[in-house]
């Protein structure tokens, strides 16, 4: 049942047995019986008993009976998405799990973006940032997903299914949301779950949860769509009504992370999206993480204690026209890492080791600070720093200032150019507030830039300026 309009929710409440028939099923991972087990039809809730069986009402109109999985356990993921998940088209369900190794440790690696358009898109793609991927879940210590927030493809939704083809390679489950370009642009019904129903046909359902080590990942449609691009960033009644339900099965302890195509604070990072009050209040009391992308650009923003929010930057970089975002943040994705109950993270370029975390620029290279010294610290947050020697004289703290990437515009030009042809407007390098300048005195031989991230990790880097 779509709830559009909030008077109807009474009549509803009234009406949903009518519109409800009983299923049953159990949960096993071999002869274990699975217990405790959530399961949902989307609307409706319940638990698995001792024996790993449940019983309850779904909705006639209902797409999908699916369940929780819970931690130390994982579903068949060898078709491209993990098979928690079945159409609601008969009486009885069988889930069968297979259990991951005993640990608290856990990872998981966030992909903003992909967005291929083309085929030739894809088959970069599924060429060096997808063994990147892999090569760094095999390095990882514990239990690895992998989590993509929104636009699979770009308007291509067949592109949806040579993902599920291609993702298996990375070795590990990977977990879709649904973005704006993974809508049916198409869709004669301008309702937002028609425009959606190539999405469920090929990567199922559009909001669900799976459990890590008795912590919890929702991920969640937060683009209400019409029909012809016409869409808004936001929460409708049935996914906070969803979540609503869900938390009564959370722990208080549990922490959260809430993996979505659209930032809580929307398109650009201006605007709070619609319901975001509402979802805040639904998870408070738990530590939370929400992990987005949809502006192709790198963002850290901390709403409430305890409450923060990663704005990740594509992985095709620029529309797979330039190795860098629009901000000057390479390709690549987010890797969090929880260990002996500590949350950590950092950000992988694609084909670069983990200690590159940013990019020193040369007086004269940058746009608005000419005459200094400037650096792209692209994961920037208040809790790193940011600090510079002149020939090995310590300086202080730079000064952090809005900039342009020089690198990105260089790419842009090196794209368009050979074609005699401009970019998009969408496409031009942004002026971004995760830049830092100093201007050098006129002797000094050496710029030291040495950058602390939140965790204590320093990387250091010296140029020469004769």
């Amino acid at each position: 049942m779509r709830k559009i309009l909030l008077p109807l929710l009474v009549l509803g409440a009234v009406s949903m047995r009518v519109d409800a028939r009983t299923v049953s099923g159990s949960v096993f991972c071999g002869k274990e019986k699975l217990s405790g087990v959530i399961v949902t039809d989307g609307t409706n809730f319940t638990q698995t008993a001792r024996n790993g069986k449940f019983t309850f009402d779904i909705e006639d109109d209902a797409a999908f009976v699916y369940i929780v999985t819970p931690s130390g356990y994982v579903a068949d993921w060898s078709s491209g998405v993990p098979a928690f998940y079945q159409k609601a088209d008969k009486d009885y369900y069988e889930f069968s799990l297979t259990a991951t190794q005993k640990t608290d440790t856990y990872n998981i690696l966030a992909v903003g973006d992909p967005q291929p358009r083309e085929e030739e898109h894809f088959e970069e793609f599924a060429d060096i940032p997808l063994n990147d991927l892999a090569s760094t879940a095999s390095s990882l210590e514990g239990v690895t997903v992998g989590v993509a927030l929104g636009d699979i493809c770009y308007d291509r939704l067949h592109l949806q299914k040579r993902w599920k083809e291609e993702i298996p390679r990375t070795g590990i489950p990977f977990y879709p949301a649904v973005g704006n370009h993974d809508h049916d642009m198409n869709s004669r019904d301008p309702q937002d779950e028609d425009c959606i129903n190539a999405y469920r046909e090929n990567l199922g359902p559009e909001n669900y949860a799976f459990c890590l080590a008795g912590d919890f990942v929702l991920v969640l449609d937060d683009i209400i769509y019409r029909k012809g691009k016409n869409y808004i960033e936001g929460y409708t009644e049935d996914v906070l009504d969803w979540v609503r339900e869900l938390m009564a099965y959370v722990p208080a302890e549990a922490d959260i992370y809430v993996a979505q195509h659209s930032p809580l604070n929307g398109r650009n990072n201006r605007k709070m999206i619609v319901g975001h009050e509402v979802m805040l209040d639904l998870l408070k009391g738990h530590d939370v993480s929400f992990l987005s992308g949809h502006n192709h650009i790198n963002g850290n923003f901390e709403y409430a204690e305890g409450v923060r929010e990663h704005n990740i930057a594509a992985i095709c970089g620029t529309w797979w026209d330039a190795y860098h975002c629009t901000d000057g943040t390479p390709r690549g994705y987010k890797v969090f890492t929880k260990k002996d109950g500590y949350l950590s993270w950092y950000y992988k370029s694609i084909s670069r080791d983990r200690d590159f975390q940013f990019e020193v620029f040369r007086p004269g290279e940058c746009r608005i600070n000419s005459e200094s010294v400037v650096v792209n610290v692209w994961d920037y947050d208040p809790c790193w720093r940011v600090e510079w020697y002149e020939d090995g004289e310590y300086m202080g703290i730079m000064t952090q200032v809005y900039e342009y990437s020089p690198l990105h515009a260089a790419e842009l030009e090196a794209t368009y150019k050979p074609r005699g042809r401009k970019p998009s407007d969408y496409k031009r390098t942004r002026a971004a507030h995760h830049f830092f300048a100093e201007r050098p005195s006129g002797k000094t031989r050496t710029f030291t830039v040495k950058v602390t991230d939140r965790f204590g990790n320093v990387f250091k880097e010296t140029i020469s300026l004769k």
